[in-house]
């Protein structure tokens, strides 16, 4: 049996969570159980990550909020771009085992904006560490290397730019220009498992790089709009997930995009296909963890149709359907265990301070505007189980 939990952000401004039981036989229907549903912003919801046990949520009304999900709370807002916040991005930089895989433990939060800046926050204290300043425009996706110590960005300006995350400096910009672009900007970027290559997503290209010397390796022409990518590893070889305009998501293998060509060519059929959304796939979420020394594999697909499609990557089939009712953007996966049993309350003798800071160990976020502290401990997110 798997439990886990979707966390989405809709264009009606509300973030949904709802917990999946799905069994192993595959002839019991999956249980799905609401566990929060809020208006979190004031305009649509456009980016969303989880680590440790944080979720932060971005949107186009330029704010940042950043949620405990063990207490079900609000801590506090980040307000540092001027304009939509267009990609959050935790990394992922622990040593620890565990079994819940794709569970970040970051030490850093990456968010960018349509003002071309991509801040630098210290999760220990929610403090600002660094600001990546070079693009001109509206920045589209960032990635992490695998490594933490170095990023990848794309941005409407026409560039990548590679950064230093130790120094938060810049470490090379590649322009995008000519034949090879047909114009278009680069939406969407991610790494490879190892780091070896980060592949660039245009409007209907993809271009391959080798990362160390930030050459190009293969071009390809897509024969439908790509929305979203991510490189996934199943049964020890890795996949290249691509999610279409058509509502199909596409796997084609690394040594298949990583082929050396001189010219723009197709990129033919794929090593299988999943079709479940009637119009674009607007985001996707791989969850693994293990069980009984095995890596269970599902892959979470949204659409603007208001469904949630939940496919086992073992079967590559679909297992599961939650239809929301709205009209959702991004997606997000995290283990059942995220939500553990609050720490007792301190004996009578211990005196409790209030200050605008939350205490569970590590100081979690300074309240920006002491006039809005009342107000927001109003706010806090009093969410019961349906």
């Amino acid at each position: 049996m798997t439990i886990f939990r979707i966390i989405t952000g809709s264009y009606e401004h509300a973030l949904l969570c709802v917990s999946v039981t799905l069994a192993d036989d595959k002839t019991i229907q999956p249980v799905f159980q609401p566990i929060f549903h809020f208006q979190a912003h004031s305009l649509s919801i456009r980016a969303l990550d989880i680590a440790k046990r944080y979720l932060v949520s971005g949107s186009n009304d330029e704010h940042i909020k950043i949620y405990d999900l063990q207490k079900r709370k609000e801590l506090g807002t980040l307000l540092q771009h001027q304009g939509s916040i267009t990609k959050l991005l935790f990394s992922d930089d622990t040593a620890e085992e565990s079994d819940f895989l794709t569970h970040k433990n970051g030490r850093w939060l990456l968010s960018a904006a349509e003002d071309g800046k991509i801040v630098i926050w210290r999760t220990k204290d929610w403090e600002q560490f660094g600001i990546l300043k070079g693009h001109t425009a509206r920045v589209n996706d960032m990635a992490i290397h695998p490594s933490g110590r170095v990023a990848i960005s794309v941005s409407d300006d026409k560039t990548v730019r590679l950064w230093n995350l130790m120094t938060a400096k810049k470490a090379s910009v590649m322009k995008l220009k000519g034949v090879f672009t047909h114009g278009q900007s680069p939406n969407l970027c991610c790494f490879t498992s190892d780091g070896e290559y980060f592949a660039v997503g245009l409007l209907n290209r993809l271009i391959i790089y080798e990362t160390r010397e930030a050459k190009i390796v293969a071009i390809f022409q897509l024969k439908q709009t790509l929305m979203q990518m991510q490189f996934v590893t199943l049964d020890n070889r890795e996949y290249l997930v691509v999610a279409n305009g058509n509502g199909t998501i596409q796997f084609y293998t690394l040594e298949r995009v990583t082929q050396k060509n001189e010219e723009t060519e197709p990129l033919d059929t794929p090593e299988f296909q999943l079709q479940g959304h009637a119009n674009r796939v607007k985001d996707i979420s791989i969850y693994k963890e293990k069980q009984n020394d095995e890596v269970v594999s599902y892959l979470v697909s949204i659409s603007s149709d208001g469904k949630i499609v939940i496919w086992d990557l073992k079967l590559k089939d679909q297992v599961a359907v939650y239809d929301t009712g709205e009209r959702l953007n991004v997606v997000a996966t995290v283990n059942e265990s995220v939500e553990k049993a609050l720490r007792p309350r301190p004996s009578a003798s211990t005196k409790e301070v209030e200050s605008e800071y939350e205490s569970d160990g590590e100081v979690v976020l300074r309240r920006a505007d002491r006039k809005k502290i009342k107000k927001r401990k109003k706010k806090l997110l009093k969410v019961e189980r349906e």
